[in-house]
């Protein structure tokens, strides 16, 4: 009811280019979003199984990343993880694993109060059926993020270290808003690999062209 009464008086913005909009993004800018054909990408030598990633990291799909991350739009989780379903395949969400997050690191949790690769995660896990695990914790290994490093300064380690605090599943599917280089991906599939899991697949919102 207060909800309903806030909307009359104070329409929802679209996140992309804050006109009116009824559910967060207008029709306009859903018409915009840069959709990119859905298939499993195996690069060679990557330990990740597979990995989807419908969108690309430019326009709308931009904007809708950085309100979640930047802007505090926790709410808008649960319109990504719905466009991650009606995008991809029933393949992608193996039935027998578990959705696991890439963490954020502990400055990122201070500074916004929320891990945002987790709430896609949760919003998912509603939609498939699928549990979400937390095997997964991340330190930043000098102070510095991962912004600006290219794929060989991640893949080495640099601006971050990963552990596995606790038993992994078996089967894993990572979840994080987008894909750069696919290191961090590969950092994280390579500590679960270390451990109990033998199979880890990745899931994006979107990736970098």
């Amino acid at each position: 009811m207060l909800r309903t009464a806030l909307d009359l008086l104070v329409p929802p913005l679209c996140w992309a280019c804050r006109e009116a909009a009824a559910d967060r993004l207008c029709e306009h800018c859903r018409s915009r979003l840069p959709w990119i054909e859905p298939l499993a990408t195996r690069r060679r030598g990557t330990l990740l199984q597979q990995h989807w990633s419908p969108l690309a990291f430019e326009g709308p799909a931009r904007e809708l990343v950085h309100a979640l991350k930047f802007h505090c739009a926790t709410a808008l989780a649960g319109l990504m993880a719905r466009q991650l379903v009606d995008s991809l395949p029933p393949r992608a969400f193996a039935p027998d694993a578990a959705l696991i997050p890439v963490p954020a690191s502990s400055i990122r949790l201070r500074q916004r109060g929320f891990d945002h690769a987790e709430l896609l995660a949760v919003e998912l896990s509603r939609l498939v059926m699928l549990p979400v695990e937390r095997p997964l914790r991340r330190q930043l290994a000098i102070a510095r993020s991962q912004r600006g490093l290219g794929r060989s300064d991640r893949l080495s380690g640099l601006g971050l270290r990963l552990s596995v605090a606790r038993k992994a599943p078996l089967k894993a599917i990572l979840i994080d808003d987008v894909c750069t280089t696919g290191a961090t991906l590969e950092l994280c599939a390579s500590a679960l690999l270390e451990r109990e899991t033998c199979r880890v697949s990745a899931v994006t919102y979107c990736s970098v062209p």
